[in-house]
């Protein structure tokens, strides 16, 4: 049943608000509207498994995932990739295709390895530069940005986990606007990034094994459906997040 209020007018209308009355009807439109948000994340999944069903059609796309997969063993692999991804760290550069590069070349399992070992060891210097020479500089954009400040490693860790501000700038932020200790810090890190490195090296991996034919259909919409989940969960977390900090 809707409650009825009586307005200035002689005409009574309902209130049909859930968070006012727990029990009321929400019109279709309304629970329609509240999807509308995971749009971005369910299409883009969408567009990929289309894709990967079909990179098997492609010869240029099997090709570039041999041709990676190729290098693995070279000496000079690991270090470089450990170089340009602490490089792009300190200089706060998007680290994707990093991410996207470790598990097409060395696969999920290793590339996961490769990719949260050194994701935490290049989140040290900028914790560091920001501890002792650009603290005030990162403040500064912190107060512009309104970027959270952290008052604990549990804090730390819930953003590492739900990435509300991006990894590569949540590394001088911990380093201006916390006293949280170097060891504290770096296991924070190494704990909090792991389920999103090896879920994104699952990801591109399975993709990566569609293109040269050893992934079938299935397996290809199992990993798509999956982070899709994922994404949507971690969604969710951050708006929750996001209102009990403000609140």
């Amino acid at each position: 049943m809707l409650r009825w209020v009586v307005g200035a007018k002689p005409a009574l209308r309902p209130i049909t608000k859930s968070r006012y009355h727990p029990h009321a009807v929400i019109p279709l439109r309304q629970r329609l509207r509240s999807f509308l948000p995971l749009l971005p994340i369910v299409i883009p999944i969408m567009v990929v498994a289309f894709l990967a069903t079909h990179l098997g059609d492609f010869p240029m796309a099997k090709a570039a995932v041999e041709t990676m997969r190729a290098g693995a063993g070279e000496w000079w692999a690991v270090p470089l990739f450990v170089f340009l991804y602490a490089l792009f760290t300190i200089l706060v550069l998007p680290l994707g295709l990093f991410s996207a590069a470790g598990a097409l070349i060395w696969g999920w399992k290793v590339g996961g390895a490769i990719e949260l070992v050194t994701c935490t060891l290049s989140a040290i210097p900028p914790y560091l530069l920001a501890r002792r020479g650009l603290a005030g500089w990162v403040e500064r954009r912190i107060a512009k940005q309104h970027a959270p400040v952290l008052d604990s490693p549990f804090a730390l860790f819930l953003l590492r986990l739900v990435p509300l501000v991006p990894y590569v700038a949540l590394n001088y932020i911990a380093g201006a606007t916390t006293r949280i200790r170097l060891r504290d810090y770096v296991l924070t890190t190494l704990v909090g990034t792991l389920p999103s490195v090896f879920l994104f090296a699952w990801f591109v991996d399975t993709m990566a094994g569609a293109a040269i034919g050893v992934v079938g259909h299935v397996k290809i919409a199992a990993a798509c459906t999956l982070v899709a989940l994922v994404a949507i969960a971690v969604k969710f977390m951050a708006q929750r997040i996001a209102r009990r900090r403000s609140a």
